[in-house]
């Protein structure tokens, strides 16, 4: 019998899985009226990933805090005030985030993450496919960061144990 490639499997799972997360947000931003909540806990969940890398009395975790402020992107979004302008900026403002908090030897990707979604933008797109793609590249940088620091941690804590 063949040998079960088990790291096979669990990416086939996982991008199944994601995959069909971002197939239902497409649908749902999509959807009348398009699912607000939902929205607005995936914009807080971006902007909170972001401020937990940092100190709470950081003055960047302050402007990270009022630059993505959820009760006005709240209700920008219900309001149908939320246009191209406001998510260019937005989208230029995260993936700058990234690229600030991130490791150097990270910012073509992310550069390359944020350039997929302007162009994304500059060929058509609406709200109801931005959006989903903003969530999963904003997400994929973040995350990068996150474990970046933790090799960077396992590295400090491999060499301190061999002092």
């Amino acid at each position: 019998m063949g040998k079960i490639d088990m790291k096979n499997i669990e990416n086939q799972i996982k991008s199944t899985y994601h995959k069909a997360f971002f197939d239902l947000l497409e649908e749902r931003v999509r959807s009348e009226p398009p699912d607000y909540e939902w929205i607005v806990r995936l914009y807080k969940e971006v902007r909170d990933k972001l401020t937990a890398l940092l100190r709470k009395e950081s003055e960047l975790r302050k402007e990270i805090e009022e630059r993505m402020d959820i009760v006005i992107f709240d209700q920008m979004i219900r309001n149908d005030a939320f246009d191209g302008a406001d998510a260019f900026k937005l989208i230029c403002y995260v993936f700058d985030k990234c690229r600030q908090l991130g490791s150097p030897a990270r910012d073509k990707d992310t550069e390359n993450k944020k350039n997929e979604i302007v162009e994304l933008m500059n060929s058509g797109g609406v709200f109801a496919t931005i959006l989903p793609l903003f969530i999963r590249n904003a997400h994929y940088c973040i995350n990068h960061i996150y474990c970046d620091l933790r090799s960077l941690m396992a590295g400090a804590a491999s060499a301190s144990g061999q002092l």
